[in-house]
């Protein structure tokens, strides 16, 4: 009797694999309440909007990473950004789908995104030089012309870390009074970002 009770016991709960596909499916589901929110309540032209955009993609690709295992990372441009995975396989960075989107995100051409790494670890990291983590002896020879890999800047390690960097949205349409909102990521991925500031 002891021991069935023990073995039932035992058998109840949830395993942490269930707890982290639950918190995926929520993430997913809330950003797309997200990205289908009325004109009226959201505009795009706004940089607290591409902000607040940005942070429920990058939350969503942190779990994602975590989960399936797969090493993410982030490529930052002028005015748009992506998600890349890496293939171990071929040693390259492709785009990823990360909440239902692939390739650029691109913004409005109002707004401009600026990117730097908070570490100073990181920070002593050459962007040229990408994919540090892999042994110089290990690399193999690709034909450039065949496959392109993607050069990020911020990486979204599987086992949780986070490249540590600030982006900052700025609406370069309003010359008077230039607004900007930042978003700060740590290395642990917590994600923060700062009210609505004119410049």
């Amino acid at each position: 009797m002891y021991k069935k009770l023990l073995n039932h016991s035992r058998q109840s709960g949830f395993t942490l694999l269930e707890v982290m596909l639950v918190v995926l499916v929520i993430g997913m589901a809330s950003l797309t309440v997200v990205m289908t929110l009325p004109g009226n309540l959201t505009s795009e032209n706004n940089v607290g909007w591409q902000a607040q955009r940005f942070a429920s993609i990058l939350q969503f690709a942190e779990d994602e990473a975590l989960i399936s295992g797969n090493e993410l990372a982030l490529v930052i441009e002028k005015n748009s950004y992506q998600f890349a995975v890496y293939n171990y396989e071929k040693q390259l960075w492709f785009a990823a789908v990360v909440g239902g989107k692939q390739g650029k995100i691109q913004l409005p051409e109002s707004i401009n995104i600026e990117y730097s790494l908070s570490d100073s670890v990181w920070g002593e990291i050459n962007n040229q030089e990408q994919d540090s983590f892999i042994e110089e002896q290990e690399r193999v020879d690709i034909d450039e012309d065949r496959q392109q890999s993607l050069k990020p800047q911020v990486y979204v390690m599987s086992s949780g870390e986070v490249s540590p960097f600030t982006l900052v949205f700025t609406d370069v349409d309003n010359v008077s009074e230039k607004q900007s909102v930042t978003v700060s990521v740590s290395m642990n991925g917590s994600i923060s970002i700062t009210e609505l500031s004119a410049e």
